[in-house]
C-alpha cells in the first residue's frame, strides 16, 4: 500500500501545485481570463463530482472525487474570494464551516454517500478548514506569532501519522484517505513557511 500511497500523494500533488500555480498566472491576465477560468473549473468539477458516484474502479472514482474537491474550491474559494463577492476564510463563515464539515462526518458515518463524493466533500472541506485556520491565526494573532509554530509542528507531527497510516492501509480508500491528508498537512506547513517569508510564496512571482 505505500506505493500506492505515494503515487496518489505525487498524483495528487501535480495536479494541486498546477491548479495552484494556474490561479496565480490567470490573476495576472485580468478578469475575463479569471472568469473564464472560473466556468472551466466549476464545470470540469461538477463533471468530476458526477463521475466520482459511479465508476466501476474504486480508486478512479476515488480520484474524480478528490480532483472534483481540489477544482470546486479554485471556484467557491479562490476566484469568488478574487472578485469580493465571498471570502470562505473569513472568520464570519465559521458556523457555516462547522455545519459543513458536521454533514459531511455526519454522512462518512451512515454511509449514505459514495466514497467518491466523499472524497470531494472531504478534500474540499479539508482545504476550507486548513485555509481558515492559518488565515485568521495570521490575521488575528500576527504571522510570527508563537503559536504559529507550534501549529507548524502539529501539521508536521499529523503529516508523519498520516504517513504512516497510508503504508498500512488495508483499502485502496483508506489508503488514498491518508495520503490525501498527508498532502494537506504537508502543504499547510509549507503555507506557513511562505507566511514567515522564509521561502517567497507563488504569489511574488511577477
Amino acid at each position: 500500500m505505500l506505493k500506492k500511497g505515494l503515487n496518489c500523494l505525487a498524483l495528487v500533488l501535480v495536479v494541486f501545485g498546477a491548479t495552484y500555480m494556474g490561479l496565480v498566472f490567470v490573476y495576472k491576465l485580468g478578469n475575463v481570463a479569471t472568469i473564464l477560468s472560473g466556468v472551466f473549473f466549476l464545470t470540469l468539477g461538477l463533471i468530476l463530482l458526477l463521475k466520482s458516484a459511479n465508476h466501476a474502479s474504486e480508486r478512479r472514482r476515488n480520484y474524480y472525487g478528490i480532483f472534483s474537491g481540489l477544482f470546486l474550491w479554485a471556484v467557491f474559494g479562490e476566484i469568488i474570494e478574487h472578485f469580493n463577492i465571498l471570502s470562505l476564510p473569513d472568520w464570519h463563515e465559521l458556523p457555516i464551516l462547522f455545519y459543513f464539515i458536521f454533514l459531511i462526518i455526519y454522512f462518512g458515518i451512515k454511509k449514505y454517500l459514495p466514497s467518491g463524493i466523499m472524497f470531494s466533500l472531504g478534500h474540499f472541506s479539508g482545504i476550507w478548514f486548513l485555509h481558515f485556520y492559518m488565515v485568521n491565526q495570521f490575521n488575528i494573532l500576527g504571522r510570527y506569532h508563537w503559536s504559529t509554530y507550534i501549529s507548524a509542528g502539529i501539521f508536521l507531527l499529523l503529516s508523519l501519522y498520516f504517513g504512516f497510516k497510508m503504508s498500512k492501509a488495508k483499502t485502496n480508500s483508506e489508503n488514498m484517505a491518508y495520503s490525501l491528508s498527508l498532502l494537506l498537512s504537508a502543504w499547510t506547513i509549507l503555507e506557513y513557511i511562505w507566511g514567515w517569508r522564509l521561502l517567497p510564496g507563488p504569489w511574488s512571482i511577477h
